[in-house]
Formats: C-alpha cells, sequence, structure tokens
C-alpha cells in the first residue's frame, strides 16, 4: 500500500522544526518510510525567520523539502528598501490591523491561534500570467528533485491581505461582493500541468480567517508545486492587493514505481 507522510509543522522553545509524524500500526495509513531530520528555524524576536531578508540565503530548506525563497533590495532616490517572495516561516501570533505599518507586520496569519504554532507566509507576486507555469515565485519541490504525490494541506489568510482587502487600502478599495482572491495550487512534472487547483480565500464577502483543509490528490504525481494568489482586484500593473496567503501541515506520500517513470 502507499504510506503516506504527515510534514507537520511544531514550534519548540528554541525555535522550530519540521517532522514527520506517523502512527505504527500496521493497518494505519500513516507509516514513516525514512525519518526526517528535526531542522530547527532562527526566528528575530518579532516571530518571523531571521534570514528572510537576506539575499545570500536562497531556498528555505527542510529535511528532504525545499521552498522557494528570494530576498533582494530596490533603490528608490538614494534608499534602499529590503524585499522577498516565496515562503517565509513564521510564528507570529499577531492578527490585529496594523494599517499604515505593514511592512514591519507582514508575516501575520488570521487565525489567533497559528495551527501546530509555526507556519509558512507565502508571497508570490504581483503580476499574475494566465500560463500558470510562469507563475513560480511560490514552489515547493524535493531537494533531490525527485517525485512525489502531494495529499492535502491546510491554508489561511495572511492578516497583511485580509485587512487590506476588509478595509481597503492605499492602492486598494475594500473588497465588494463582486471580489474574489484565490488561491492556485498547481502540480508540475517535466514541465507540464498536472494538475491546477483554485481555493478561494475571499469570495462573496466571505473571509477565511480559520485554517482550512484542502485535498490535493488531483495533483497527482508532481516533481513541483506552485502556489500564487489572483484576485478581481489588479490593474495593467498586476494585483492592488498583497499577494499574500499562508499555508501549514503539507502531507504527501511517495509515488509507485510505475507512477515514477
Amino acid at each position: 500500500m502507499k504510506l503516506i507522510k504527515n510534514l507537520a509543522l511544531s514550534a519548540t522553545v528554541a525555535g522550530a522544526v519540521f517532522a514527520l509524524s506517523s502512527c505504527n500500526s500496521e493497518n494505519s495509513a500513516y507509516e514513516p518510510l525514512y525519518e526526517l531530520t528535526f531542522e530547527e528555524v532562527d526566528f528575530n524576536d518579532e516571530g518571523y525567520w531571521a534570514d528572510c531578508y537576506d539575499p545570500a540565503t536562497g531556498d528555505y530548506v527542510s529535511g528532504t523539502f525545499a521552498f522557494s525563497h528570494s530576498a533582494w533590495a530596490d533603490v528608490w532616490d538614494g534608499v534602499s528598501y529590503p524585499a522577498w517572495n516565496g515562503f517565509c516561516p513564521s510564528k507570529v501570533n499577531d492578527n490585529e490591523n496594523h494599517a499604515g505599518e505593514w511592512t514591519d507586520y507582514q508575516w501575520g496569519c488570521m487565525p489567533a491561534n497559528p495551527y501546530n504554532g509555526f507556519y509558512l507566509v507565502g508571497n508570490s507576486e504581483a503580476t499574475v500570467s494566465d500560463d500558470p507555469l510562469d507563475n513560480d515565485k511560490c514552489s515547493l519541490r524535493m531537494t533531490n528533485y525527485g517525485a512525489f504525490n502531494p495529499k492535502y494541506l491546510y491554508v489561511t489568510n495572511s492578516s497583511y491581505t485580509y485587512y487590506c482587502a476588509k478595509n481597503g487600502s492605499d492602492f486598494n478599495p475594500a473588497f465588494t461582493v463582486d471580489d474574489n482572491l484565490m488561491l492556485h495550487v498547481v502540480g508540475v512534472r517535466y514541465g507540464a500541468v498536472t494538475g491546477h487547483l483554485k481555493f478561494p480565500l475571499i469570495s462573496s464577502m466571505m473571509f477565511l480567517t480559520q485554517w482550512a483543509f484542502i485535498t490535493l490528490d488531483p495533483l497527482g504525481t508532481v516533481d513541483e508545486v506552485l502556489f500564487y494568489v489572483d484576485s478581481t482586484q489588479k490593474n495593467s500593473y498586476g494585483l492592488t492587493i498583497p499577494a499574500y496567503f499562508c499555508i501549514t501541515n503539507f502531507g504527501f506520500n511517495l509515488p509507485s514505481e510505475e507512477e515514477s517513470l
């Protein structure tokens, strides 16, 4: 039978770890094929990854998985502004509205208590291509580029995006019943799309504020998963709403020999 692994995100006093959780029962669908080494995350005093703005850091790697991450600095009128996209580990427990100060508070999720105390903030990109393969700023893959079967994960709204949508901002009006914010999850195998899922984070004035379970079975066997958000609120330059979302507890299993071909 296929063996499913649960890549759980949990917090510790020293930091946070990715771990495979499993049951030992022979009848259980959750049995370990191998163990992942626990890896601590260096969090800063604000509760997010201390290396988020370090251009030399590259992807966030935990065990056998790599979560894309890039950092750089934009310079305007001689002033340098740090920037990033991809995924950033966070244990921020602040879901308050920080209007006008979001640059300093962009690493929160809407649930007051993070699921298992640790999650990833995704920041895709304002520009959204009609070709899903071009929307690759937030990606998940195995470090050996091997195949895997995504099974499920939990998603929720970033507090940054939630409040900008709820109340409006300097760049976008408040959402109306006609607006939406969709999380796209795209399976990729050998450079081709294996499946494309769309999950509403905001729709018809319904705002997701809890962790929601979504199944990833339709993606099939992949060697990469892409994540990005799209919205009705955009202009010729791209989204006017922040392209942020949050995920945790990614479940997967390894494909059979036939599926790996």
